[in-house]
Formats: structure tokens, sequence, C-alpha cells
């Protein structure tokens, strides 16, 4: 317990106020009338790197915006700490939601930014989740037929099942139910998280073992898969656990977690590869505090 507070601690002290945010919000559990809170907020709104991902959200590119909401979203900001309605309904007019592979790393940053209740929001969501397909993932948005012939059954991409998984967890900490929750915590669970089900020591893409941050439209790292899974009530499973497994290789003796891959140019900096890491350290400490609320 004593190492945990000096983690916490480090997590709070410095100059990354969106650490310190989404620490003092989900870790600590402190609401918007908190003092702390409201002092991480305002120095966050006036940092440059506030300014960096509202530019983006303002530019002209769409994966920018795309990345501008990711960064947004991760640091614990919604609606309604900032005026960004306009971009974010411009984007959804230009886009239809449809950004390749990453609708649904989009959608769940829309929902956790606060945008569920918009029907436009709902309607989609609620959309989505009727595609799933019978193995519990999500199916290749490719229109190649050697890739995905419309005509033959398919195995569900993984790849785009990680931004479902994640949206899933969001929806359940807002209480909303989702009737497919069962067959979606099921295709990464009976696989322990990262496995071939027809070979259960087949890792099926190698950067769900990575402590991989901030997260991409097709590549999201252990830690937000553990996570993700202990919010919906498999923090014991033996899924998770495996888990612990990778995650635990990133962790040293003072109880700090390193960050091991990103991408050449991620939505935000995350800090330095291989180094002790605040990012990775606050959630492997919010999947503990999942993990006991579900005892």
């Amino acid at each position: 317990m004593e190492q945990q507070n000096e983690v916490i601690k480090w997590l709070l002290e410095g100059t990354h106020p969106e650490v310190k945010l989404r620490t003092l919000k989900e870790l600590c559990g402190y609401d918007n009338n908190n003092l702390d809170v409201i002092k991480a907020k305002e120095e966050l709104l006036q940092s440059s790197l506030y300014e960096i991902a509202l530019d983006k959200l303002i530019g002209e590119k769409k994966w920018g915006k795309y990345d501008a909401l990711i960064s947004l979203a991760e640091w614990g900001l919604t609606r309604e700490d900032m005026d960004i309605d306009d971009y974010v309904f411009s984007l959804i007019e230009e886009i239809g939601f449809k950004m390749m592979c990453g609708e649904g790393l989009l959608l769940r940053n829309l929902v956790k930014l606060g945008y569920y209740k918009e029907p436009i929001v709902k309607e989609e969501v609620n959309s989505m989740f009727m595609k799933l397909k019978s193995d519990g993932g999500f199916g290749c948005i490719s229109k190649n037929k050697k890739i995905n012939d419309p005509a033959k059954a398919h195995k569900s991409c993984v790849k785009i099942t990680f931004g479902y998984l994640l949206l899933l967890a969001e929806l359940k900490l807002l209480d909303v139910q989702i009737e497919c929750e069962e067959q979606l915590v099921n295709y990464f669970t009976k696989r322990n998280i990262f496995y071939r089900t027809d070979d259960m020591s087949s890792i099926m893409v190698p950067v769900m073992t990575e402590t991989f941050y901030p997260l991409d439209a097709i590549q999201v790292g252990v830690q937000n898969l553990m996570y993700a899974l202990s919010i919906l009530g498999q923090g014991e499973s033996e899924a998770v656990q495996e888990g612990w497994k990778y995650l635990s290789l990133r962790r040293d003796s003072d109880g700090f977690y390193r960050l091991s891959k990103t991408k050449t140019v991620p939505a935000f900096k995350p800090g330095a590869k291989n180094k002790p890491n605040k990012w990775i350290t606050l959630y492997a400490l919010l999947i503990e505090k999942e993990m006991k609320c579900s005892r």
C-alpha cells in the first residue's frame, strides 16, 4: 500500500496536467467540483498540449481530427469542458463515422467525451453492435474479395474488434446495457485475450502483448485491453490474469510500468519508450481498482 501511495504521488507530480486530471477523476474518484480537479483541468486547457490537439480538431485533415479526439478523451476532458461541439458535429457530417478500420475507437472516444446521448451517436452505436458476427467479433471492412468475399464465411478481424471492446467498456461505465455484451466479451476471454482459438500458444497480433500507447485505430496495448475487460466484470478472469503476465514484464521494483511501443507519429506524445511511464502505470492501477470493485 505504501508503494502504491508513492506511485500515485508520482502520477500527480510534475508538468503533466493530462495525467494528473485522469488520475484525480478516475483513480482517486474525485468529481468535477474538487479543487484539485478544477486546477488540473485549468492547467491542461491552458497548455500547449491542448492547443496542439485543438488545432488538429479545427484543421482540415480527417485523421488529425481523429487523433485530436483520441487525445481529448484520453486526457479525461468532456464536451462540458470545451467548446468543441461544432467541430465534432462537422466531422460526423463529413465522414458519417466511417474512418476505415477506426469507427469503433471513434465511437468510443465520442462516448467518453460525452456525446452518447446525441441521437445521431446513439443510433450509430446501436447500429454497429447489430453487426456483430457469430464468433463474437466484427468483420473486415475490405471490399477486396480475396480478403473479404461477402459470399464466403470469414472470421472476425481482431484489430477492428479492439475498438468495439473499448466502446463497450465506456458504455458500461454509463450503465448502458448492450445486448451483445456477453458475446463480445467472450470473443476475448475464450482466447485469453491474445491467442488463436485453434492454437492457444499463437498470439494473434503482437502489439496486443505490448504496452503500446496512445491508442490507435487498429493498435491497442495490453493495458487498455485489460482495463476494458476489467470494467466489463472480467478482472478476476483467466484472460485478464494472462494479461498480467505481459503487463508485469514492464513493471519495475518501484511499481512503475514502462512504455514499450508507440506509433512513429502518435496522437500525442506519451513519453519515452522503455522508461517509467505515467500513462501505462495509471492504466495498471485502474485495472487493479476495477478488479477490487468487482470482488
